[in-house]
Order: structure tokens, then C-alpha cells, then sequence
């Protein structure tokens, strides 16, 4: 099986921004959740407002960051070379043939 080399030369910014800033609220959002309670026991009471415009903001802000780095990223890729990945093909039976070989190790050491 042979590796070959391959460069990553553009990324959509739009599509690239959507998929990673939901990762990134994955993340975020417990983050966030800290901040709020700690500001509840502090003062009181949390307006929903202040949490939903937070957590608008946070995703908005996260979502044009992204989109930014996007771009940055296609100009450099553009001009300077993207990010080199070496990949290598593998048959698409070997995970099948791998669990045969687990399960048949297990049968033989039962005892």
C-alpha cells in the first residue's frame, strides 16, 4: 500500500465556520453556564434575556472568528502552501477481518 501526499488548498469559510462553531459551543457553553451561576449567587437573580443574548453573542462572535480564519487560512494556503496531510489506503475489509482474528484468538484461549 503506498502514501500519498496531499495539500489542503481551500476550505469553504461559510461551511467550515457552521460545522466547528458548533464544536466550539459544545465547549463553550458549560463555560458559560459557570459564569452564569456564579453571577446568580452573586447578585441574585439571572435575567433569560442576559442569558440568551450571551449565548447569541458567544456563537455569533465564535461563527465570524471562524469564518476569518477561513479566509486567512485560503490566502495562506494560496500563497504560501496549504497544510500537507500523507495519506494511506487501506482495504475497506480489514476492520472485518481484524474482529475475525480477535474472535477466533478468544475461541482458541476460552479456558
Amino acid at each position: 500500500m503506498s502514501n500519498t501526499k496531499k495539500e489542503i488548498t481551500y476550505v469553504d469559510p461559510v461551511h467550515t465556520a457552521k460545522t466547528l462553531v458548533l464544536v466550539y459551543m459544545c465547549f463553550s457553553l458549560p463555560i458559560m453556564g459557570l459564569f452564569f451561576i456564579d453571577a446568580y449567587f452573586r447578585y441574585g437573580e439571572m435575567p433569560l434575556a442576559a442569558v440568551l443574548s450571551g449565548a447569541f453573542l458567544n456563537a455569533l462572535i465564535g461563527f465570524l472568528i471562524l469564518w476569518l480564519a477561513c479566509r486567512v487560512y485560503n490566502w495562506v494556503a494560496k500563497t504560501f502552501g496549504g497544510i500537507e496531510l500523507e495519506l494511506q489506503e487501506m482495504p475497506l475489509d480489514e476492520p472485518a477481518r481484524k474482529t475475525s482474528e480477535k474472535i477466533s484468538f478468544l475461541e482458541k484461549h476460552q479456558d
